[in-house]
């Protein structure tokens, strides 16, 4: 079973400015939260009472109030930039590893987080930037060739075939700019 499923856990947001991680509860945690006290707590607004958006006419309400959640902003409590949700899984290295936190932000440009059902844990994480452009050019490989498959397939077994393509595009784009960029890093 997920370890999930047993306890609520909090995802770790992350601010690379000031190399710091802080725990938010996640929207469906807030919003069993809402659901027993009946009462909202707006981000910069006061409090709601919101009991009846829990009934079947207050359903567009409801709908609104996770759209808000969901949606939110966290910003770091010291630094007021926006913070990265990293997810669960995340463990954040020591303030002081720059090389570890530069090759974790650089994994968040390129869409890597760590939000999982926890069984399987956060997964590889490289340790250097040399295995980290090792692990880049090992996901541009693989990327390339989910492009190709998709570009093969004909329309009709795949209606969706348009955005696919774009979606690995997109994704093979990133991984050459985090490439590129973490070159010019190591060689400085």
């Amino acid at each position: 079973m997920c370890r999930y499923a047993q306890k609520t856990y909090k995802s770790h947001y992350v601010c690379f400015k000031c190399r710091k991680s802080f725990k938010q509860p996640d929207a469906y945690d807030i919003i069993k939260r809402i659901e027993k006290e009946k009462v909202y707590h707006e981000p910069g607004k006061s409090v709601r009472n919101v009991g009846y958006a829990f009934t079947k006419a207050g359903t567009q309400e409801l709908e609104k109030i996770v759209s808000e959640i969901e949606n939110r902003t966290i910003k770091c409590p010291e630094c007021s930039s926006m913070m990265a949700d990293m997810g669960k899984d995340f463990k954040a290295p020591k303030k002081t590893a720059l090389k570890e936190w530069k090759i974790i932000e650089s994994l968040f440009k390129t869409g890597k987080c760590f939000h999982s059902c926890g069984c399987d844990g956060i997964g590889y994480i490289p340790g250097n930037p040399k295995d980290y452009e090792t692990y880049l050019n090992n996901i541009l490989k693989t990327y390339q060739e989910y492009l190709a498959a998709c570009q093969k397939l004909p329309i009709e077994k795949c209606p969706e075939k348009n955005d696919e393509i774009k979606y690995w595009s997109d994704n093979i784009q990133k991984i050459k700019t985090e490439i590129i960029d973490n070159r010019f890093e190591i060689i400085l």
